[in-house]
């Protein structure tokens, strides 16, 4: 008797191992799977400017990689100048391209430090982005927040009232854009989409539908390599006893089975049993730090 509805996931012709160099960038979910490969050995970097939960943000983030890799040119500065540093209303620096993790809080230093550690982040990321090989990105949501007045899309709203901004839901049709473009771009990297199986409830269930809805039907228009995370989420995992207690968030059995239906699909098999080597070193290693 069949107990859930398997999804079929075509193994690609290029396949993932230890030499490549992996750089996450999305929502929440990109942080999981992005750790995931880093516990089990990969060379992997997560998420540069915090979580980037709209396809604008991942588009801008990876521009700005671009032009400070020198693999993009541009006209304009890619750094971060004190221009950019705004001040939270709870009194931490951030600038509206970084998630709030990213920020520094007055208490810890002052808004030149912030600057300096922002750039010198940034060109580490660029650093790493240019070598790498394979770019993981997950999509949360087709909603964006604009500025007032600006056609700037914040990748967080840093707890601003909502009248400081505008919201936006961005179309298929302009999703579908910005990754064609990405991929021509770029065309030396190997770009993985995914969309993110955690609930935007904050969009309503029917607006988290349709967000994620324009999402898949992009990638599917672009012509992406696509995983999908947030099909076996609905489809193999639909019981709520895989979700956090949030009820929104995959448990974190829910991730660690994803992430292996992921290692199947897309990790080299001549891999697998260095990823056990590599996960009991990584383990060990947690349980001599407590």
């Amino acid at each position: 008797m069949k107990i859930l509805t398997p999804v079929d996931i075509p193994k690609p012709e290029r396949q993932i191992d230890f030499s490549c160099k992996i750089l996450c960038l999305g929502s929440c979910f990109a942080d999981s799977m992005g750790e995931k490969l880093a516990q089990y050995g990969f060379d992997c970097l997560v998420n540069p400017f915090g979580t980037l939960y709209n396809i604008c943000s991942v588009f801008n983030s990876l521009m700005r990689l671009g032009a400070v890799s020198g693999l993009l040119r541009s006209s304009d500065n890619p750094l971060f100048s004190k221009e950019d540093i705004i001040l939270r209303p709870d009194g931490k620096f951030v600038t509206w391209s970084h998630h709030s993790r990213c920020g520094l809080r007055q208490t810890e230093g002052t808004a030149e430090d912030f600057l300096k550690k922002a750039n010198q982040d940034l060109n580490n990321a660029a650093d790493f982005f240019c070598q790498a090989d394979t770019v993981i990105i997950t999509l949360g949501t087709s909603f964006v927040y604009k500025l007032k007045g600006t056609e700037f899309v914040v990748s967080n709203c840093h707890k601003f009232p909502a009248k400081d901004f505008e919201r936006v839901f961005v179309p298929a049709e302009d999703t579908t854009e910005m990754i064609a473009q990405i991929k021509a771009m770029f065309p030396k990297k190997r770009f993985i989409f995914t969309v993110s199986p955690i609930r935007h409830l904050a969009d309503g269930a029917h607006g988290n539908n349709l967000s994620k809805s324009a999402l898949l039907l992009a990638i599917e228009n672009a012509g992406a390599e696509y995983f999908p995370s947030y099909e076996i989420m609905l489809d193999e995992l639909r019981d709520y006893r895989w979700y956090a207690e949030d009820m929104t968030h995959p448990s974190e059995a829910a991730i660690k089975y994803i992430f292996e239906k992921f290692s199947e699909a897309f990790i080299a098999d001549d891999c697998k049993d260095q990823m056990k080597e590599n996960l009991k070193t990584f383990k060990a290693s947690q349980h001599r730090n407590k």
